[in-house]
């Protein structure tokens, strides 16, 4: 084991913390927890030559300020960090002047947005957006009376849309702010780029506040940098109506399927009858919504999809016209493993606020996704048939007669029966060395395989083969795939060769598949570098085909198998995800290549299903 010295283990605690309750260690790319957030805005200012930084202050602010503040009406945002991209990523053109940041999820001090405040001045006067929370309305409101009193013109609108905190509980405090935020950015900055008055700015961003809802869900609690533990929720809860701020959400509940998640966020947003949250009215006859999916921190674009998949599909399903869609990282909480809906009304008769066209006016801001499409449309599924049709006609339909069919079946049957038995080694050896998934690939085509067996013809075995290879290219994905599919095509074509030399031209000598197979090898080595000795499937492959070639002998060609595969255990890696690992790793493993070990499963299964 390492031994750390005490002074080691010390700063090590700044990076690294274990909840003892769950043993979940949480682990932080930084250096100082004290200067993540002033080094993180130094990092947005460094990728994006637009934006200027005022250090000691934490502000961020557009380079060309003297030439937009002469111009138009001024707009800054702010609060704790820990929300990125919000607030600082959408300063640029057409979208926010200037932000100004906290500590993570601190409000920052009035002399910071005083600093902003007077760094983005305008003649023509200046917005400032905050969200509702204590801090930042106390410590906004005293920056902005400040500004005021040394001439500024100033307006503030505060964001709360936040629905899961109902009337009852919220009292005078009110909704929380949460990802509608971005959407009042969005709206004032393009009412501002476009001229207007500090009046109609403000009344632009306040009537996006009125008419916003949103409710979130997540799976766990995000771990703030340089605390010294975490909460965290069981394996199976999730919480909703979180905030962004690591607090408890409303109610816990067990895990459950995204559908589920969503059908019940937009019907907590849409419930009119539920008097201490209908705080969005819609009339489906003349009115469209804006829909923004937004994730928390933690969530992958592979989720995000989904999740915006089901929210456009239930909206649709409900009658609400969706006039834009817009999914990404907008607001988050970290590293939260959850996301948020958020809803924003659009009548018709706004006349004076032409939401699509403010929507879609590009920004200059590296936090906003500038593709804004219009409509919600869910006719995008192109259901042509045929297209991936991999079927041919073999040059000879009669070559390679099957004499028994049952014998051939059960072979099949049981190669896959083993590899689905083999699974639980094959992904525990793959996810030592490798990413994890072989596997359950190989899982996947086997149970294909079983499924399909009964509608399989098996008049001739090229036929059968190339139907089998399209069954695993249809569900099986991956290298292996690949790799077994070019391997069976040419198998297919081996057979037709070497059964047309025979007499009757059947398929059942040890010979012909032999010759086959031999054929099949050598195509498929065209294809890829890997040969025996490179700690991959051919180290089963190849000595099994060489072995059944020379000897005519099942039962050898399978000891051959067996023997390339334990020679894994030691062998480095030249290819695969294995190659990327240092030889010392492999070699401690001391584990089969997860693939070879799986074609092996397959040929033993075979071979079994053969002798009963």
């Amino acid at each position: 084991m390492t031994q750390y010295s005490s002074s080691t283990l010390t700063a090590l605690q700044r990076y690294i913390t274990r909840d003892m309750a769950s043993h979940k260690t949480v682990k932080h790319l930084m250096n100082d927890p004290k200067n993540v957030v002033v080094e993180s805005l130094k990092g947005l200012c460094y990728t994006n030559s637009h934006l200027r930084l005022l250090e000691n202050e934490k502000v961020v602010y557009n380079a060309d300020i003297e030439n937009i503040s002469k111009k138009q009406v001024t707009i800054i945002a702010g609060g704790g960090a820990g929300h990125e991209p919000s607030h600082a990523a959408f300063v640029g053109e057409n979208m926010l002047t200037g932000a100004v940041s906290g500590q993570v999820f601190a409000s920052p001090s009035a002399g910071q947005i005083l600093a902003a405040l007077r760094k983005v001045r305008s003649p023509h006067g200046t917005l400032v957006v905050i969200k509702n929370y204590t801090g930042d309305c106390l410590h906004f409101g005293l920056a902005v009376e400040r500004a005021k009193a040394e001439g500024m013109n100033i307006e503030m609108v505060v964001v709360g849309d936040d629905v899961a905190v109902g009337r009852a509980k919220g009292g005078m405090v009110g909704r929380r702010g949460l990802a509608a935020t971005v959407l009042v950015h969005k709206i004032a900055g393009a009412v501002a780029a476009k001229g207007a008055s500090l009046a109609e700015v403000r009344d632009a961003a306040q009537y996006v506040i009125d008419n916003s809802a949103t409710c979130s869900v997540s799976l766990d609690h995000c771990h703030v940098p340089g605390s010294s533990s975490f909460a965290s929720l069981a394996v199976d809860e999730m919480e909703w109506g979180t905030g962004i701020h690591n607090e408890p959400g409303a109610k816990k509940t067990e895990v459950k399927d995204v559908k589920t998640i969503v059908h019940e966020l937009l019907f907590t947003i849409l419930d009119e009858d539920d008097k201490d949250r209908a705080y969005l009215k819609l009339n489906k006859a003349n009115e469209k919504v804006v829909l923004l999916v937004n994730n928390l921190g933690g969530i992958s674009i592979l989720e995000m999809g989904v999740v915006a998949k089901e929210a456009a599909e239930y909206l649709a399903e409900n009658g609400i016209e969706v006039e834009r869609i817009i999914s990404g990282t907008f607001m988050s909480s970290l590293n939260m493993p959850g996301a948020s809906l958020t809803l924003l009304k659009i009548p018709k008769n706004a006349d004076k606020l032409d939401f699509s066209s403010l929507l879609d006016l590009t920004v200059g801001a590296p936090g906003w996704v500038n593709n804004s499409i219009r409509g919600s449309s869910l006719d995008v599924v192109d259901k042509t048939d045929g297209l991936s049709d991999m079927s041919v006609e073999l040059s000879n339909k009669t070559a390679g007669k099957i004499i028994n069919k049952e014998v051939l079946v059960q072979a099949l049957r049981s190669g896959a029966e083993n590899v689905i038995a083999a699974e639980p080694d094959i992904t525990h050896y793959d996810t030592i060395l490798g990413d994890g998934d072989c596997g359950q690939t190989l899982k996947e085509g086997s149970n294909a395989l079983l499924s399909a067996l009964s509608s399989i013809d098996f008049s001739t075995a090229p036929a059968a083969i190339l139907a089998i290879s399209d069954i695993l290219d249809t569900n099986m994905g991956g290298t292996s795939a690949a790799i077994y599919c070019i391997f069976l095509n040419a198998f297919a074509i081996g057979l037709v060769d070497a059964s047309s030399k025979t007499a009757d031209q059947a398929a059942s000598t040890v010979s012909v598949w032999a010759d086959a197979l031999k054929l099949a090898l050598d195509s498929l080595q065209k294809y890829t570098p890997a040969r025996e000795g490179d700690r991959t499937m051919m180290d089963v492959l190849i000595p099994f085909i060489n072995t059944l070639h020379q000897t005519q002998s099942l039962d050898q060609a399978i000891n051959a198998a067996k023997d390339g595969a334990e020679k894994t255990k030691t062998m480095h890696a030249k290819l695969g995800r294995a190659s990327y690992v240092n030889d010392e790793s492999v070699m401690s493993a001391a584990v089969p290549d997860a693939g070879a070990w799986g074609l092996l499963a397959l040929l033993t299964g075979i071979q079994k299903g053969l002798s009963q």
